[in-house]
């Protein structure tokens, strides 16, 4: 990526190779993108992805904030990060849910004249649809 990044004067954006904070911080070092695309599931959840996001406004870097893949729980979790990330920073954000035929959750957000808004709700503001979903393989419990 860096040899053809010197070679172009067009932006250039990091995707898969963005899996932690090193790999940001390698990147930067290297003069590698002009943004990056932060996958919330590929960086380790969305603590690791808020230390990214993070780290990536304090160094400039504006953002398209998306996952591998998802619905309607996915598509809340991104909804939430991008909503927390300054708009001089979100480059973009995908709302996986539209791509798919199943809702797995109510209150998920989804996309109305090319916005998407994250629920005032309280946790990622959706309800799974356990009805959709199936009986849990397990439970944890205190």
């Amino acid at each position: 990526c860096v040899s053809i990044r010197r070679r172009t004067a067009r932006p250039f954006i990091l995707d898969e190779n963005i899996d932690s904070l090193e790999a940001l911080l390698r990147a930067h070092a290297d003069g590698a993108m002009d943004c990056i695309n932060l996958k919330i599931s590929k960086v380790g959840g969305l603590t690791k992805a808020r230390q990214i996001r993070d780290l990536c406004v304090s160094l400039g870097y504006p953002m398209t904030i998306e996952d591998s893949w998802g619905g309607d729980v996915v598509t809340a979790a991104i909804a939430h990060l991008a909503h927390s990330t300054p708009e001089a920073f979100r480059f973009s954000s995908t709302d996986f849910n539209s791509y798919v035929t199943v809702s797995t959750a109510q209150g998920a957000p989804h996309r109305r004249d090319g916005t998407m808004r994250a629920s005032t709700e309280p946790g990622l503001g959706i309800r799974p649809r356990m009805d959709v979903l199936g009986e849990p393989l397990f439970t944890i419990g205190c």
